[in-house]
C-alpha cells in the first residue's frame, strides 16, 4: 500500500512539475530567447565579475557595471552604423535617382580585366547602363522586398530591440544572484544527473565561452583588419563597410562573400591596385582566422572535434537564427560529455 502511494505521489509530482514548467514557458515565450542571450552573456563575463568582486566591489555594483558595459559595447556600434548610414543616405538616394534616370556607366577598369573584360563590359552595358533594364530589375527587387520581409522589417527591429534590452537586464540579475544560482543548478543537476553534473557544467561553460571567443572576437578582429584595407584602398563608405564587415564576419563563411562584393566595389571605384589591397588583407584575415584561430578557440575549450562544432554552429543557425550560433555547440558539448562519461563509467566496471 505504501509503495503504491509513493509511486502515485512520484507520478503526480512529475506531472505537476512538467505542467508548471510548460505553463511558465508559455507565459514567458516572448522573452525566452532574451533570457538565453542573457545566460550566454553572463557565462562569458562571469570571470570578470568574479575578479571585480574579489577586488572589493559589491555584487550589485559589479553586475551593473558589466551589464552597462555590454549595453555600450553592443549598442554603440549599431547606433554608429545607423547614424553613418543616415549620413550617407542622401548621397546614395541621389546616386540611385541618377542611375535610374541615366543608367550606370561602364567603369573604365572593367575593360582592362584580361580576357573577360570586354565580355563584362557588354553585360554591364546591357543590364546596368540601360535605364529601362535597370528600372525593370529594381522594380522586381522592390516588389519582392515589399511582399516579403520588407513589411515585417519594423516589427523585427522592435523585437530585436526588446530582446536586447531584456537580455542586458538579465545579465545584471543573473550575475547579482550568481552564487545562489550556481548552487541551485548544481543541486538540481545532481538530483537528475548525479556525478555527471560537474562535467556537464564544465563543458557547457567551455562551449559558450569558446564559441563567443571564436565567433564574436575573431569576427570583430577580421572586420577591423579588412576595414584597414578599406581605408587604405579608398573604398567608398569605409567606416560603414567596416562595421558591416565586423558584424557579418561573426557568421562563418559570410565574411568572404561580403569581401568579394567590397573588392569589386573597390575595383570599380579605384582600380586594380586598390582592389588587390582589400583582397590581400581580407584573404589574410579570413584565412588565418577561419582556419587556425577560430578552430583552436572553439574546439580547444571543450575537446570537441572542429567538424562537430562547425556543423553544430551551422545547424543551430539554421534552426534558431543567431542564437543558434551558441546553442548548437553548447548542446553538442553536453551530448558528448554525457556520452564520454557514460563510456568511462562502463569501461571502469
Amino acid at each position: 500500500m505504501d509503495e503504491n502511494r509513493s509511486r502515485t505521489q512520484y507520478i503526480g509530482t512529475f506531472i505537476f512539475v512538467c505542467a508548471v514548467v510548460l505553463f511558465s514557458s508559455w507565459i514567458e515565450q516572448s522573452f525566452l530567447f532574451a533570457f538565453v542571450w542573457g545566460g550566454i552573456l553572463s557565462i562569458t563575463t562571469y570571470p570578470l565579475y568574479r575578479r571585480l568582486v574579489g577586488r572589493g566591489m559589491g555584487n550589485r555594483m559589479a553586475a551593473g557595471l558589466i551589464a552597462a558595459g555590454i549595453f555600450a559595447l553592443l549598442a554603440v556600434p549599431m547606433i554608429a552604423m545607423v547614424v553613418r548610414a543616415g549620413m550617407d543616405l542622401p548621397s546614395l538616394l541621389a546616386w540611385g535617382r541618377g542611375a535610374l534616370h541615366d543608367g550606370i556607366p561602364v567603369s573604365p577598369q572593367v575593360a582592362d580585366i584580361p580576357r573577360i573584360g570586354p565580355r563584362l563590359s557588354v553585360l554591364w552595358s546591357r543590364y546596368l547602363s540601360d535605364p529601362e533594364e535597370l528600372r525593370h530589375w529594381t522594380g522586381v527587387a522592390s516588389r519582392m522586398f515589399a511582399t516579403g520581409d520588407g513589411r515585417a522589417l519594423p516589427h523585427r527591429v522592435m523585437d530585436m530591440t526588446e530582446t536586447f534590452v531584456i537580455a542586458t537586464l538579465s545579465v545584471y540579475f543573473y550575475l547579482a544572484a550568481s552564487h545562489a544560482l550556481v548552487s541551485d543548478i548544481r543541486a538540481v543537476g545532481r538530483r537528475f544527473l548525479g556525478e555527471r553534473t560537474g562535467d556537464v557544467m564544465r563543458n557547457t561553460v567551455g562551449a559558450v565561452r569558446g564559441t563567443v571567443a571564436g565567433l564574436v572576437l575573431v569576427g570583430l578582429g577580421q572586420g577591423v583588419l579588412v576595414g584597414i584595407g578599406y581605408f587604405i584602398a579608398g573604398t567608398p563608405h569605409p567606416a560603414l563597410l567596416t562595421l558591416l564587415t565586423a558584424v557579418v564576419s561573426i557568421i562563418p563563411f559570410c565574411g568572404p562573400i561580403l569581401l568579394c562584393a567590397t573588392t569589386l566595389m573597390t575595383f570599380a571605384a579605384n582600380g586594380v591596385t586598390q582592389a588587390v589591397i582589400v583582397a590581400a588583407l581580407g584573404t589574410i584575415a579570413y584565412g588565418a582566422g577561419d582556419h587556425f584561430v577560430r578552430p583552436k578557440l572553439i574546439s580547444g575549450s571543450t575537446s570537441i572535434p572542429f567538424l562537430a562544432v562547425l556543423t553544430a554552429i551551422l545547424g543551430g543557425l539554421h534552426m534558431f537564427g543567431l542564437l543558434g550560433l551558441f546553442m548548437g555547440p553548447t548542446v553538442i558539448a553536453v551530448a558528448l560529455s554525457l556520452w564520454r562519461t557514460a563510456a568511462a563509467e562502463e569501461q571502469a566496471r
